[in-house]
């Protein structure tokens, strides 16, 4: 036995963390960038939709940046003006910010275990579902 006795941390396992692999990645960035191209073609509720359980599948995840909150943003001035119109529609500044915020979402998806990815999109089905939508 050792001279002296430190207290140890307790051991606590860390959750595995398997990478976003690039094919994989390649194919969540184009689904995105889908949705949102859909959104500003044809703007509707599913389309809606669609692009804002995506962005809420990343923001579940943990991952903070610039380019999500503006997204997330601009998704909520859609949604203010749905509930003032009751049309689904957006301006050219709304459309802009989509398409740049698009391009940082995009590049820290790489940054999202694929583990956590789909643990959080699990999530996001299952609330939406609740929910009805």
């Amino acid at each position: 036995m050792a001279g002296t006795k430190k207290p140890r941390k307790a051991y606590k396992p860390r959750g595995a963390f398997v990478p976003m692999m690039r094919c994989t990645r390649n194919d969540l960035a184009l689904e995105l960038r889908l949705a949102i191209e859909l959104l500003i073609a044809a703007p509707g509720p599913d389309a809606y939709n669609q692009l804002s359980k995506m962005l809420l599948a990343i923001g579940n995840t943990g991952a903070r940046s610039a380019s999500l909150e503006r997204a997330n943003n601009t998704m909520l001035a859609i949604c203010d003006r749905f509930d003032r119109v009751g049309k689904v529609g957006l301006s050219a500044d709304e459309v802009a910010s989509l398409r740049c915020a698009a391009g940082g979402v995009d590049e820290m998806l790489s940054h999202i275990p694929i583990n956590v990815f789909n643990a959080a999109v699990a999530v996001v089905t299952v609330q939406c579902q609740e929910l009805g939508v």
